[in-house]
C-alpha cells in the first residue's frame, strides 16, 4: 500500500491473500480509482513489469504501467468494460507487453477501487505473427511460382539450343510471366489490410488481390 493508506482489514486482507495465491501468471492490481495510483500489487504482477512490488505501489499507474494518455482512462473517464480484452502493460524498460486483461469494481479500504487482472499473451502474439509470415511466404510461393517455372523452363530451352531462332510464342510466354511477376510483386508491396484465402489441405495463405490497393 502507498504511504497514506490505512492497515488492511480482514476483508482486504482475505482478498490480498487470494490475490497473492494467484500462479500461471495471472497478474493483479488494485487501483484507486480517484487518484489513479497502484495501491496493491501481486507478485505475478510484479514479475511480468520486471519491477520491485515496492517500485510500483503509490505510482499513477498510466504513467507506470498501463500507458494510456492523462484523461483517457478507459474505465474512469471512457466508461468503458474491459473483459478478457487484449491491452498491452509497459515493463520496466517501457516496452510494451500485450496481455490480456480484465477489470473489475470491487471494495477496497472501505471503498470502490479497481481490480485489473491480466495474463501475458506474448507467446500467442508471436505465434500469430508468425502464422502471418507463413501465410505471406505461401502466398508468395503459390503466386510466384507459375511465372518463374516459365521462365525457367524457357531459359533452360534456349541454353541447350543457342544457335536456334527463338520460337515466337516462346518469347511471348516469357513477357508474360514477367508481367505477371512485375505485377504480383506490385500488390506485396501495396498490402494494407489481412485477407488470406483458402489453399491446400487445410491451410491458408494472403489473398494478395484483396489484401493490396486497387
Amino acid at each position: 500500500m502507498d504511504g497514506d493508506a490505512r492497515p488492511y482489514s480482514p476483508a482486504d486482507a482475505r482478498l490480498t491473500a487470494i490475490l497473492d495465491s494467484l500462479l500461471l501468471g495471472l497478474g493483479a492490481v488494485i487501483i484507486d480509482p480517484a487518484r489513479h495510483r497502484i495501491v496493491y500489487v501481486n507478485a505475478e504482477a510484479a514479475a511480468l513489469i520486471n519491477s520491485p512490488v515496492a517500485d510500483m505501489l503509490g505510482k499513477v499507474c498510466h504513467r507506470f504501467i498501463f500507458p494510456v494518455a492523462a484523461g483517457q482512462c478507459p474505465i474512469t473517464d471512457l466508461h468503458q468494460d474491459i473483459d478478457h480484452s487484449e491491452r498491452c502493460v509497459l515493463n520496466h524498460a517501457g516496452e510494451k507487453i500485450p496481455i490480456l486483461k480484465t477489470v473489475k469494481k470491487i471494495q477496497f479500504s472501505g471503498r470502490e477501487h479497481l481490480l485489473e487482472t491480466f495474463m501475458d499473451i506474448s507467446a500467442v502474439k508471436e505465434k500469430e505473427r508468425l502464422q502471418d509470415v507463413l501465410e505471406m511466404a505461401g502466398a508468395a510461393s503459390h503466386h510466384l511460382g507459375q511465372p518463374l517455372q516459365i521462365l525457367l523452363t524457357s531459359i533452360e530451352y534456349l541454353s541447350r539450343h543457342p544457335s536456334e531462332k527463338q520460337p515466337h510464342d516462346m518469347v511471348e510466354e516469357m513477357l508474360k510471366a514477367t508481367r505477371k511477376l512485375k505485377a504480383i510483386i506490385h500488390r506485396i508491396q501495396n498490402i494494407t489490410q489481412y485477407e488470406t484465402e483458402e489453399y491446400i489441405k487445410g491451410k491458408r495463405i494472403v489473398d494478395l488481390e484483396k489484401a493490396s490497393l486497387r
